[in-house]
């Protein structure tokens, strides 16, 4: 379990990560929700255009389908008034949203050693892939360990090193 424990340099690396990627996607919404207002202002144009048409016209028929038109217009922009107020900013900060999975990412030994044993449940289900094995007399196998950790512990383990200048293969005469 103290095996899971990041790194101070890449902790700060996964956190700087998922800052990018929190800042990624309230860009995305913030362009998503500009094109939802160009829409809603094309379809207000639409709808004063046909209500000049419609003063215009006398024939029934004509006024009739200008009307229901002009229904549906109203229609879609209910939808597209309803999907800019959904797209509003996050109900919680980046630190709110994140602080919990961050400190457990750091050091998951911590929320096991609460005690709890509901805690240490959810540890096992975070940190590792399948159940833990265990043999009779050579006691626990080594685990499986989930994604996350996986990935961070393929960044901080082992050395890494550059290649060489000349390349892989010794240098021919």
């Amino acid at each position: 379990m103290h095996k899971l424990k990041a790194t101070e340099g890449l902790f700060k690396l996964a956190r700087g990560m998922l800052e990018e990627l929190w800042d990624h996607r309230l860009n995305s919404q913030r362009v998503r929700k500009q094109s939802f207002q160009t829409e809603l202002r094309k379809i207000d144009r639409k709808i004063e255009q046909l209500l000049d048409r419609l003063v215009d016209t006398e024939s029934a028929t004509i006024i009739n389908s200008y009307e229901k038109r002009i229904e549906q217009l109203e229609k879609d922009k209910l939808v597209i008034s309803e999907r800019i107020t959904n797209s509003i900013r996050p109900v919680r900060s980046f630190e709110e949203t994140v602080r919990t999975s961050l400190e457990f990412l750091a050091n998951p030994h911590k929320l096991w050693a609460s005690g709890r044993l509901e805690d240490q449940r959810a540890v096992l289900k975070l940190a590792f892939a399948n159940r833990l094995a265990y043999v009779r007399n050579e006691g626990l196998r080594t685990p499986e360990t989930t994604l996350p950790f996986k990935v961070l512990g393929g960044f901080s383990g082992g050395k890494s090193e550059m290649a060489r200048p000349e390349g892989f293969e010794p240098p021919t005469p």
